[in-house]
């Protein structure tokens, strides 16, 4: 891959988790920023593969969770970053809790923000959800796990795994960006 000033970066990593008439579904957020910081109305900017199970949850729904992995966690993200749940229920060995609206917060987390879609635009390879941050958990002292120390704690083999997909990925998104080209 091309260096870039943003391969310098080391961004937290965040699960979006959702759910819709009893499907749920997580996947790792491509990005994830606030957008506002006004305490008590604090907005975010979530950026997610349109491809994706999880998306189409988030469409139906207008409702997600994203949930701040702490460090030690990085054996999640073969779960989420590499698996679909349309060949396994990434839940079924999580003890999650879940919101009123069925949603899952995955535990031992930094802390969850459940989010309300406030609009949605569409990038042509990437979807970005514009939310209100509705409620949201802090939980203990656990530090934010972030992409280089979880990539270096993670095997050679599941490293490998990982890149291969987002070269996959890119391939996709150029298609998808060819198929609907933005101003």
């Amino acid at each position: 891959m091309n260096a870039s000033i943003f391969s310098l970066t080391n961004p937290e990593i965040y699960v979006v988790t959702a759910a819709y008439e009893g499907q749920r579904g997580g996947q790792v957020a491509t990005w994830v920023t606030l957008a506002a910081i006004i305490p008590e109305q604090l907005r975010v900017i979530v950026i997610i593969s349109p491809r994706n199970f999880t998306y189409r949850l988030m469409q139906q729904s207008g409702a997600f969770v994203l949930n701040l992995l702490a460090e030690g966690q990085q054996d999640w993200l073969p779960l989420f970053g590499l698996q679909s749940m349309h060949e396994v229920n990434k839940f079924s060995d999580i003890p999650a809790q879940t919101t009123e609206s069925g949603i899952p917060i995955l535990p031992e987390t930094c802390g969850w923000a459940l989010c309300e879609t406030l609009q949605t635009f569409d990038l042509g390879d990437r979807v970005v959800f514009l939310a209100d941050v509705v409620a949201q958990e802090v939980t203990g002292a656990r530090q934010p796990l972030r992409r280089i120390e979880a990539t270096a704690a993670l095997s050679p083999e599941i490293n490998a795994q990982l890149v291969a997909k987002r070269l996959l990925d890119i391939e996709a998104d150029r298609k998808l960006r060819q198929e609907n080209p933005r101003p």
